[in-house]
């Protein structure tokens, strides 16, 4: 099983350089990044966003500091909440995500295209049933 966690810790690690490197350079921190192709899918509330990313509220909240700084986002009270405030992205946002998830995409095809072709449904299926997997761990898991 060994073998197995460092392989995992490995790629994450290596995805996660290569997220920094090739994806964001330098244009965005990794956390924006997610952020903004995340806000691809619509209006979030804070409190959600950050339960989503497994940071404080607080956190969050300094992130889309950030981001509305740069034009990226904008904030709304709730309609029938005024505590709770909604994040979606700008038009600038909006473009800043979509070219951050072709590079994603770009990134992720390069990465496969070194895996032999006849492999690749199989991984990709790996990839689902790992991702599935922890996705129905993930509450189990906190332990700090």
């Amino acid at each position: 099983m060994s073998s197995v966690v460092e392989d995992v810790i490995a790629f994450c690690r290596m995805f996660s350089s290569f997220e920094r490197e090739e994806i964001c350079c330098g244009t965005v921190s990794p956390a924006q990044c997610v952020l903004l192709q995340t806000l691809r899918g619509g209006e979030w509330d804070v409190s959600t966003l950050a339960s989503h990313a497994r940071v404080t509220k607080g956190a969050m909240t300094r992130l889309v500091d950030g981001l509305e700084k740069r034009d990226w986002v904008t904030r709304t009270k709730g309609e029938h909440d005024a505590r709770r405030v909604l994040v979606s992205l700008t038009p600038a946002g909006k473009k800043e995500a979509k070219r951050l998830h072709r590079l994603t995409e770009r990134s992720i095809a390069t990465i496969l295209n070194r895996i032999p072709e006849s492999d690749r449904p199989e991984v990709i299926r790996c990839l689902n049933l790992l991702r599935t997997a922890a996705e129905q761990t993930r509450t189990q898991l906190d332990c700090c």
